[in-house]
This record gives structure tokens, C-alpha cells and sequence, in this order.
């Protein structure tokens, strides 16, 4: 009789996936932390299409980030979605590798993906200075955090330099179907 198979993955596993790639850097290097959003001036309406400011259309909003350093044992990740900081104690927050850009008519709807390119772009740099060195990638504790849920005032900086007081790094744990609750 064959043994029987190993049982599957649970828990975090389902929840953060490995790492397309992961990244270590034997010095400090500047990462752009997501800590919120903020309107743009670009307006949309219902159908999605450019539009000018009124009743009937919506305003995009933008990445607003705090720039800070990477530390020692933390990793940079590149995950569906984005890139990610791990840090030592295996918490996970979005970040980006390029200061973010202000949302413009001509880039609103390919925004994530200039930003995205300006990144992976901003890895292949570092790698080629070797301050950044391609790492088995290890798995946060828990799902990263949702900062960028955070709606901030229309004239708040995109980029901050100081540590804001009220930054919300509480994991996004996922929702459950029928209120979170579970049966047994």
C-alpha cells in the first residue's frame, strides 16, 4: 500500500504564496514604504473613461509613501501585486524601489505598471552595483499590510520623510465567507 501523500499547505501558505524573487542588501538602501493614498487631479467616469470634474465622475487616487531605509535580515520580495518589505520579525508592507509619480491624464491607466517597470528597472541596478543580492525568499508571518486603504488629505505630500505617528501596519487578513465565521 502506498503512503499517503503529504498533507497539503494550510494556514499562510494559501494566503502568501513564495516569492517570484527575493532580494537582501548588505547595506541600507532607500525603499519607499506605502503608507496610504491621496486623490489625484485625474477624474473618471462610471464607464471608467477620462472625464472632467462633476457630479457624475470619481477621482483616482494615489500612493502616498513614507522613504525610509532597509535594515539588516530584512528582504525585498517581488510578488504579484508589487514589491514587499519582510522585515526581520517577518512582517510584510508594500514598498516601492523608485519615489512615486503623481497620476497624470496621459499615465492614469498605466500607472501601476510605469511604476512597476521603474522598479524592476531599479533591482537590475542595484543588482548590477551588487548592492542587492538575489536570496531564497522566506515567508511572512502574516499577509502584508494594507496601508494604502488609508485615505489621506488631496494636499498631502506623495512622499514624506519622517515616520508618520498614526502609520497603520496591521496585517490584511483575509475576509471569510458569511461574516468570518467558521464552521466545524
Amino acid at each position: 500500500m502506498a503512503p499517503a501523500p503529504p498533507p497539503r499547505p494550510r494556514g499562510r501558505s494559501a494566503i502568501q504564496p513564495r516569492p517570484l524573487r527575493a532580494f537582501e542588501a548588505p547595506a541600507a538602501i532607500e525603499v519607499f514604504r506605502v503608507i496610504g493614498r491621496r486623490l489625484s487631479q485625474v477624474w473618471v467616469d462610471n464607464s471608467g473613461a477620462l472625464a472632467e470634474p462633476g457630479p457624475a465622475a470619481q477621482r483616482l487616487r494615489e500612493f502616498v509613501c513614507w522613504r525610509t531605509r532597509s535594515r539588516a535580515g530584512e528582504q525585498i520580495q517581488e510578488r504579484v501585486g508589487g514589491f514587499f518589505l519582510v522585515t526581520a520579525s517577518d512582517a510584510c508592507h508594500p514598498i516601492l524601489l523608485c519615489p512615486p509619480e503623481p497620476l497624470t491624464p496621459e499615465t492614469a491607466f498605466v500607472h501601476a505598471q510605469l511604476a512597476q517597470a521603474r522598479d524592476v528597472a531599479r533591482v537590475a541596478e542595484l543588482m548590477a552595483a551588487d548592492r542587492l543580492i538575489e536570496v531564497v525568499g522566506r515567508r511572512p508571518k502574516t499577509p502584508p499590510s494594507r496601508p494604502g486603504d488609508t485615505l489621506l488629505p488631496e494636499d498631502h505630500p506623495l512622499v514624506v520623510d519622517e515616520r508618520p505617528d498614526d502609520l497603520d501596519e496591521t496585517p490584511a487578513f483575509p475576509r471569510r465567507a458569511g461574516g468570518g465565521r467558521t464552521w466545524s
